[in-house]
């Protein structure tokens, strides 16, 4: 139980800035919803921010996962972090170098040619957050989640202070100067969302310069080999993942009507929010796990430990999907502020295969240790590369027939998909004794009990018995029955 204790000690330390950091960010969403002009307006920042995720895969370069799997094995971390940083400022550079003189083809690609500036100004962004990704790795594998945290939440408070004075006071105060007005209107409305991200990338980097000035130590090229033949798989396992996250946003603007893909998009990442409770769990539960993962591979029972961590998080993420179905109701209002969202007939309904399917997302997240710390990092491709396979083909076929309800659907079949391959490859070449019996068992009452809030109309104390019922099944079923693996 002390492995538990720890975790969640250092799983709340994360949550703290990202589950309380994304919280704050969250109440962005009525502030855009609110304040941009026309709904399809967010519809843009889902697309660019669907791209930007892509992205993300080929800047990082698999390096922050490398990064864990080099450091467990020598004396001293700071050279491999040194290696890692440096290659990432080399390519960064370069992006940016490139998309300086083919923005305009770039955002021609993407769908919105008249503004060629956004492809740098995301370049930027992703540059900065792939280098400071990586200290952060730093800092989390020097099980240092305080300084981790501090960080995370001033690149939020940037952000959110950012986007405040972009969108709130800078046009309250055109209204009495000029120089305030002729700065807002100097931009698309949408544009000023990019800028404030734009700033707060960028700050982080300074935030993080105690870890950052580590790059003095050079670059070990043999490491450096050394560590991108382990990394590039990742790249592909990423992107994969990435158009299983996010691609469905850019297929829904490419495969509905010109006229309504924006708008569609928009409502689509709105209700998105709704369902991503639960996925703020799963990354700060990641961001703690990890560097446990790779430091329990050097024991012994390695694998038991990892089956006892996998129970208890099957646990924790069924009671935050029955929960969030439980107040759902009353926090849509809350979070998606302009009544026009709530008129599309679907918006709604994507929420409860949404939240499902980040519950099996995070089932996928720590099952992939598997492939991690034994470096089968190729053949942990598989999973990932299929589910891209099944998102793009279902996406196909279901959006142009059913909007976003196919994608939401699709979402679900894949992460539900990408679990049950994960587990079989874990099995064949790195098995990890699960007791699956009880997991299938919670899983099956969690969503049968969803089912129900969802469906029987119980009202708010009906569906709160239902939901105090579900802990006290969890809490008898962990208390008086045998288990494989404690």
């Amino acid at each position: 139980m002390s492995v538990i204790r720890k975790l969640a000690s250092q799983t709340a330390i994360y949550g703290l800035s990202t589950m309380l950091g994304r919280f704050i960010n969250y109440l962005l969403v009525p502030l855009y919803t609110r304040t941009l002009v026309d709904v399809a307006d967010y519809g843009i920042v889902g697309v660019m921010f669907g791209y930007a995720s892509l992205g993300a895969v080929l800047f990082a370069f698999g390096l922050e996962t490398g990064f864990f799997n080099f450091a467990r094995k020598q004396e001293k971390p700071e050279p491999v972090f040194a290696t890692a940083a440096h290659f990432l400022l080399l390519t960064g550079l370069i992006w940016i170098f490139l998309s300086r003189f083919f923005g305009l083809e770039i955002m021609a690609f993407v769908g919105y040619p008249h503004t060629p500036e956004y492809a740098f100004w995301f370049t930027v962004i992703l540059a900065s957050d792939a280098l400071s990704s990586l200290a952060f790795a730093y800092l989390r594998q020097q099980q240092k989640p305080w300084n981790f945290a501090w960080v995370r939440l001033s690149n939020i408070a940037i952000n959110v202070i950012a986007n405040l004075f972009f969108l709130v006071f800078l046009p309250y105060w055109g209204k009495s100067h000029e120089w305030a007005q002729q700065l807002y209107y100097s931009q698309p409305q949408v544009s000023w969302i990019f800028i404030s991200n734009l700033i707060a990338s960028t700050a982080t980097l300074l935030l993080l310069f105690p870890v950052l000035k580590y790059l003095r130590l050079g670059m070990d090229l043999d490491l450096l080999k050394r560590m991108l033949k382990y990394s590039y798989p990742i790249v592909f396992i990423g992107l994969a993942g990435m158009i299983n996250e996010t691609f469905d946003r850019i297929l829904i603007k490419s495969l509905m009507l010109d006229s309504q893909s924006d708008y569609q998009v928009s409502i689509y990442s709105a209700f998105y929010k709704l369902s991503m409770v639960l996925t703020l769990f799963v990354q700060a539960f990641r961001f703690a796990v990890e560097p446990y993962f790779f430091e329990q591979a050097k024991q012994l029972n390695a694998q038991e430990s990892y089956a006892y961590v996998m129970k208890w998080f099957v646990y924790v993420v069924a009671i935050i999907y029955l929960g969030t179905l439980l107040i759902l109701p009353y926090i849509a209002p809350i979070l998606i502020q302009n009544p026009a969202y709530f008129e599309h007939p679907d918006g709604m309904k994507i929420v409860p295969y949404l939240l499902a399917a980040n519950l099996f997302l995070g089932l996928y997240y720590t099952l992939s240790v598997w492939y991690k710390v034994s470096e089968k990092t190729h053949i942990g491709a598989i999973p990932a590369f299929t589910g891209a396979a099944i998102t793009l083909i279902l996406n196909f076929w279901l959006i142009p027939k059913i909007g976003i309800l196919g994608a939401a659907i699709t979402t679900l079949i894949t992460y539900f998909s990408m679990v049950v391959m994960g587990y079989f490859l874990s099995r064949k070449y790195y098995p990890i004794p699960y007791n699956l019996p009880r997991i299938l068992i919670t899983l099956t009452i969690t969503f049968l009990l969803g089912y129900v809030l969802l469906n029987a109309q119980l009202g708010f104390i009906g569906n709160s018995l239902i939901f105090i019922a579900f802990l006290s099944f969890l809490y008898f079923y962990e208390t008086r029955t045998p288990h494989a693996t404690r």
